[in-house]
């Protein structure tokens, strides 16, 4: 077996599935636990089988010729209600089809999406959360019910206007675009789901900020790189900046679009293998851009006259999210990539 299996999703190469329950096992690598010294790049990594047990069911007004908005979360519900509530007050939920990705939640998550007569897809596991699983296998879902556009949608991710929504897919769309990303800000307070876990993270991952003057500002806008210890290191351009700035209210390729917002051609996000299961918590929206560009298609940003709401500070930097996964997703992001990018993308 090849270390490329370990970074694409099989489940794209298997038959149609239908309604209901079913299995989807994948290869995957981790550091091995008690190898892991941080300051010793040397890793050592295990092979996995993972077992992702899922159960699928498919709203009443599925249409294919829409798009599907693919959100997951686990637990939250009371932001899970804020963000369908968004999308269903700006009737973007009528244009596309919704699907639900419950991940492990003891909440009921289940009746949320179906009171709202969206798609769910609950799917379990024992080895922990899994974003780029939870949406490989929502895509292959989608695959297989004849959608042709899928859109990767943060639970923290709000549009303020249909137009917006809709002015993204027709840029997506004429500019023959494969994967498109867009002008994401932070939400003014009176949005915000949580303003003292907002405050805390600020002040504590963005120390300068911790005056609130951050609010409506770019929280993404962007791609760019910043070279440190560790290697060539991903940042997104122009945080904190005006939504106005000419820098970034503009369209243009760029190297990365963030997984909170990327609207996909989804043959294409198929060919790559999906986002990478062994990067499970970090970095696979960026490890996919960079397989797009070395496959030849380069990431698009239409962030002119556009704002999507991202209330990043929701979900930012919780407890138990730097763990032994996310430490692995950075060693192998360098591992992967750090020699290849300034071919790529300088």
């Amino acid at each position: 077996m090849t270390l490329k299996s370990f970074f694409e999703c099989s489940f794209f190469k298997s038959p149609p599935q239908g309604e209901g329950k079913f299995i989807v096992k994948q290869d995957e690598i981790l550091i091995k636990a008690d190898d892991y010294n941080p300051s010793d790049a040397r890793h050592k990594f295990e092979k996995q089988q993972i077992k992702y047990s899922c159960f699928w069911h498919k709203q009443e007004n599925w249409d294919p010729t829409k798009p599907a908005v693919i959100i997951a979360i686990k637990d939250n519900s009371k932001l899970l209600r804020i963000t369908c509530d968004n999308l269903i007050q700006t009737q973007v939920a009528s244009a596309v089809n919704m699907i639900i990705v419950d991940d492990r939640s003891e909440e009921d998550i289940k009746s949320i999406a179906l009171s709202n007569r969206f798609s769910y897809l609950r799917v379990d596991n024992s080895k922990g959360f899994n974003f780029s699983m939870l949406n490989n296998i929502a895509a292959k879902l989608c695959d297989d019910n004849g959608v042709k556009t899928i859109i990767l949608w943060n639970s923290d991710l709000w549009v303020r206007n249909k137009e917006d929504f809709l002015s993204l897919l027709e840029r997506h769309r004429t500019s023959n675009s494969k994967l498109s990303g867009t002008k994401l800000v932070y939400p003014p307070a009176a949005m915000s789901l949580n303003k003292k876990i907002d405050t805390d993270n600020i002040k504590t991952y963005f120390p300068y900020m911790a005056d609130g003057r951050w609010r409506e500002t770019i929280q993404f806008g962007g791609s760019r790189w910043i070279r440190t210890s560790s290697g060539w290191t991903p940042e997104h351009f122009k945080r904190f900046s005006e939504p106005e700035n000419p820098c970034v209210d503009c369209d243009r390729g760029c190297d990365f679009v963030t997984g909170a917002l990327q609207v996909w051609d989804l043959e294409h996000f198929k060919n790559l293998g999906g986002l990478n299961p062994s990067m499970a918590k970090q970095l696979q929206d960026v490890d996919v851009c960079l397989r797009s560009i070395e496959a030849g298609v380069v990431p698009m940003y239409f962030g002119k006259n556009i704002v999507f709401y991202h209330d990043e500070s929701a979900t930012l930097m919780k407890e138990g999210k730097k763990d032994l996964q996310s430490a692995n997703d950075y060693v192998m992001f360098y591992k992967i990539w750090n020699e290849k990018i300034p071919q790529l993308v300088f």
